[in-house]
């Protein structure tokens, strides 16, 4: 069995966006309109996996940008400890695999890659921790699988402390 060589790139207007279809419209009418659009204007960073056999064909891709959030979202235990005023984070906005591609392992690859990126930057910029929100209960429990913490306002927003993201790396 070949192993698929693959590789995750910065956004790039010539890849093939309208064959892109996760099984979830609102991320696939956000990556086929409107990511070149958040990409020019700063408002986030999209970042794409693509096989090096074909590197236009978009297997996945995920959006980075910064933020921050009130304090009461935060389990008891952590607001004891932070300050009292909203918290930087850094924000996973979007996370996708192309349907043909699911159930291969790419959407660890891409969660991996953006947690590498925040623990780059977090060494630059103040960020407590990274903030995502899950679509379902499924892409819950994926998240939940990688230590991400449900913040108590909002079920299917989740939380990874910036401290586990740099032990990790």
């Amino acid at each position: 069995m070949a192993i698929a060589v693959t590789k995750v790139i910065s956004f790039h207007k010539n890849l093939n966006r309208e064959d892109f279809d996760c099984g979830v419209q609102a991320l696939n009418d956000y990556f086929g309109k409107q990511a070149g659009q958040d990409e020019a204007r700063n408002v986030c960073r999209i970042y794409v996996l693509i096989s090096e056999k074909n590197p236009n064909q978009v297997m996945g891709y995920y959006s980075l940008s910064m933020g921050s959030v009130a304090l009461l979202s935060f389990p008891e235990n952590l607001r004891k400890k932070l300050p009292k005023y909203p918290v930087p984070v850094a924000l996973i906005r979007r996370l996708a695999v192309n349907q043909k591609d699911q159930g291969k392992g790419w959407g660890e690859t891409l969660l991996i890659h953006a947690l590498q990126k925040i623990a780059q930057v977090s060494k630059e910029v103040g960020v407590f921790a990274v903030i995502l929100d899950a679509k379902d209960q499924a892409a819950k429990s994926f998240y939940q699988k990688y230590g991400f913490i449900p913040f108590v306002d909002q079920p299917l927003k989740l939380f990874l402390p910036i401290k586990t993201i740099l032990e990790l790396f």
